[in-house]
């Protein structure tokens, strides 16, 4: 028995969400694709962590997961196939009568339906909004710790991510997190989209700016080039997703991510501090290379 399944907690928000569920004191059943981890785990649960094997492509794996389980995060991985698997996910949280979904989607994925994955939360929110199951939605911008993906750039003088001039009001994953344990555990969150945003309007110029100083080496912003960039995507990452995100940052160029008043306003409500700020992440980020 279990308060909260975490689909998605082991990745670099689940898994903060995770640590942040168990320092409230609840426990938590995380589902794991890895047979490995749930038996190098097997004492985890005396921690309030119980490891799963299951996988949303696998819809066999939901039920038992989901079993005596009242609440469940639900975090969908990029997949060329996400709506699938995200609204497999809530026809399996509601035949298993789960009386809360948390569902970890992206900020105005409502106004950018043409970038694919933000158009498969908006399929995945219409699933829950017919699902019966009370839901609240966790919509976070560009991650903080994006960054820390780049750090053979950053030490090489160049920052390849594409930000644009427009700007994001990108956020810290401990903010994320914070938002969505108290949206899982705190009663009044019922049927709302918490925007999750930093308070500043970063620029990628910004960015090179404060990363330079905490470095102290000249970083020199190289991100607008978005063929540069799908060249060097490519190398990694499967044809569909470098698509994807190439049309994600065309976004991010043209149009930006920009929260509003209004955002600032709801968010207070489930998040219950001051939003972290980037020049913090980066002294801490940089003191930790350091280190």
């Amino acid at each position: 028995m279990a308060d909260v399944l975490c689909v998605g907690g082991t990745g670099t928000v689940g898994s903060r969400v995770v640590e942040g569920l168990v320092a409230r004191g609840a426990s938590v059943r995380c589902l794991t694709r890895s047979a490995d981890r749930t038996r190098t785990s097997a004492g985890a649960s005396d921690e309030g962590v119980e490891f799963m094997q299951g996988d949303l492509e696998r819809p066999d794996t939901l039920g038992p997961a989901l079993e005596g389980v009242p609440r469940m995060h639900l975090l969908t991985a990029l997949h060329w196939q996400e709506a699938r698997l995200g609204i497999g996910a809530v026809d399996a949280a509601a035949e298993a009568g789960v009386e809360r979904i948390v569902f970890h989607s992206a900020h105005r994925a409502h106004a950018a339906p043409h970038i694919p994955h933000f158009a498969s939360k908006m399929e995945i929110l219409a699933a829950l909004e017919a699902s019966g199951v009370p839901w609240a939605t966790i919509e976070p911008n560009h991650y903080f710790q994006n960054d820390l993906w780049l750090r053979r750039s950053l030490e090489a003088g160049v920052y390849p991510a594409p930000l644009g001039c427009v700007g994001l009001h990108r956020v810290d994953v401990r903010d994320i997190a914070d938002a969505t344990v108290n949206a899982l555990l705190d009663d009044g969150h019922e049927g709302i989209r918490y925007p999750v945003v930093g308070p500043q309007l970063l620029t990628g110029e910004d960015v090179v700016r404060t990363w330079s100083e905490h470095l102290g080496r000249e970083i020199e912003y190289v991100g607008d080039d978005l063929d540069a960039w799908e060249a060097r995507a490519s190398r990694s990452l499967p044809e569909w997703l470098v698509s994807d995100l190439r049309i994600m940052s065309e976004h991010f160029l043209a149009e930006g991510l920009i929260a509003t008043e209004e955002d600032f306003a709801t968010m207070s409500h489930v998040l219950g501090h001051a939003p972290r700020v980037f020049d913090d992440f980066v002294a801490e980020t940089v003191a930790t290379w350091s280190g």
